[in-house]
């Protein structure tokens, strides 16, 4: 199934790759979207649909009307034999060597990657966005969501997961300033009454008012405005952005640090998705974008402050990475008074994660509020101070020799392990994190080291994100939200969704590694 535009007008190239003894069937339906005002007919050649406005589309096929009073539509269609190629066309009727030329024309011009790898991740990179990209009916808007599957089997209908979704926005940059734009704000549009933008807000109504996911937004924000330098994203965005940020340090500041927590509410729309997380040490972990990761099994959930019982090492480096950009869009806007808000917030959060390194160890690491002591287990996310700035040069290399590298920490071959490989690997069902690797992970490691000037270790990172991507899409074409960081492979994991979008920023550490893309670098 090819398809392609000639102006306006839409064609299709449909061509069978094998038939049974009788000949497939190609149904082509004509409907307007939910529930729409325009009417819809078939004549002897074509279907003719009129809008409100007095506006007709018709739509062809090459070949003759195939009579099978059993096609189970309800409305006007077209069925056409499939013993042999056909086409359909809009517009005007149009021949199958014509439609054939205007397909090849349009692949032409994109190109095919072949085997050669920087190829591949510009199509990984296009691929992912573009067929997660939905017009979306309860808002009518065009959004991309995590997986274009995972929303009607687990959720009833669309899913915009907050950092997901900012995470969207970026790699839809690639080759879309406007989807971008739109990704962005509608996340932000999100935002509750409390003034934080949900984990994930659903087509059915449902929103997490429990709790938020690490703060990316105005990162993503900044470098769009870096990349296009329209500055009306800047208005429009940072004042939801600026309320988000305080919320943060209302509401999660245990002390002078952030810790990830879950709010009780009562569910205006109750889901079976709310039940493990409301108030609970489950939704808390949510907050922190690492569902039910092992390094938070021993840190209690203190009801009484609806926070984790820790100083939670990747949250706080993400939160004084949101002071400092926040606070950069702040300038550029004249908003003086915030940007010197945002950045004292940024330093209280530099100056306070002092504590959470441990020099017996050398690294960061995330520590409990109730008894003062380190977790038990690691995680990658200590390596996400280098990406707020935090430490000085000679604890990055320790922390990036000692471990990251290291084949007993989060190097070998598939990589980056969430997890250091000298820790048991959690064996228990339904296990998402444990002997993984996770794209935004490696993402967010990439930019710190970049920050760090860390270039080969940032070389050495891209390197591993490129091989493991290239294993399942060369092999499946598959682009997944986690990777084995055993032995490569996804698809032995059930709920390792086989496209999704943030498995394509292992494509575009890539393509930033080669100066394909340009992303913050600091222009």
């Amino acid at each position: 199934m090819q398809t392609a535009h000639a102006g306006d007008d839409l064609v299709a190239l449909v061509t069978p790759t094998g038939n049974q003894p009788k000949s497939a069937l190609l149904t082509v339906a004509v409907g307007y979207l939910w529930n729409r005002p325009g009417s819809v007919s078939r004549g002897d050649h074509q279907i003719t649909a009129v809008g409100p406005d007095g506006r007709t589309v018709d739509v062809f096929g090459t070949a003759p009307h195939a009579n099978d009073p059993y096609v189970d539509i309800d409305g006007p269609y077209l069925a056409l034999d499939l013993s042999t190629a056909v086409g359909v066309s809009t517009g005007r009727a149009r021949d199958l060597a014509e439609i054939a030329a205007i397909v090849a024309a349009a692949s032409a011009s994109i190109g095919q990657a072949g085997s050669d790898p920087l190829a591949q991740h510009r199509e990984i990179v296009r691929d992912a966005i573009s067929w997660n990209t939905i017009y979306e009916p309860a808002k009518s808007r065009v959004v991309t969501t995590v997986s274009r599957l995972w929303n009607v089997g687990k959720r009833g209908g669309y899913a915009l997961f907050c950092w997901d979704a900012f995470f969207n926005a970026l790699l839809a940059a690639v080759s879309s300033k406007e989807l971008a734009y739109v990704n962005t704000v509608e996340m932000l549009r999100a935002m509750t009454p409390e003034g934080f933008v949900p984990n994930v807000e659903q087509g059915t109504g449902r929103k997490t008012y429990d709790g938020s996911q690490p703060p990316v937004g105005s990162l993503v924000v900044r470098e769009l405005y870096r990349r296009f330098g329209d500055r009306w994203l800047l208005e429009e965005t940072f004042g939801p952005l600026l309320t988000w940020n305080r919320w943060w340090w209302q509401v999660r500041r245990d002390g002078e640090l952030l810790c990830p927590g879950s709010t009780y509410f009562d569910a205006e729309f109750p889901s079976p998705q709310d039940v493990p997380r409301i108030h609970q040490h489950f939704g808390a972990t949510c907050e922190s974008g690492w569902d039910g990761h092992p390094v938070f099994d021993d840190v209690p959930f203190d009801k009484s402050k609806s926070l984790l019982a820790a100083h939670d090492v990747g949250l706080n480096s993400l939160y004084a990475a949101d002071c400092e950009a926040l606070a950069e869009i702040a300038d550029i806007l004249g908003e003086s008074d915030a940007a010197a808000e945002l950045r004292e917030r940024q330093a209280a959060v530099v100056a306070a994660m002092e504590a959470l390194w441990d020099e017996p160890s050398g690294i960061y690491r995330s520590r409990r509020t109730d008894s003062g002591l380190p977790t038990e287990r690691l995680s990658a996310m200590s390596f996400y101070p280098m990406l707020a700035g935090v430490g000085p040069a000679e604890r990055t290399r320790r922390m990036v020799d000692d471990h990251l590298l290291a084949d007993n920490g989060f190097g070998g071959e598939w990589i980056l392990p969430t997890s250091p490989r000298s820790e048991p690997i959690d064996t228990r069902e339904g296990s998402y994190w444990s002997g993984r690797a996770w794209p935004p992970v490696n993402f967010l490691v990439y930019l710190g080291l970049l920050r760090a000037e860390e270039k080969d270790a940032a070389r050495w990172l891209a390197e591993g994100s490129s091989r493991l991507v290239l294993k399942e899409w060369n092999e499946h074409r598959h682009v997944h939200e986690n990777y084995s960081s055993i032995h490569g492979g996804a698809c032995d994991k059930p709920n390792s969704e086989p496209f999704q979008t943030w498995g394509a920023l292992l494509s575009l550490i890539t393509l930033m590694e080669r100066g394909e893309v340009t992303f913050f670098t600091g222009e």
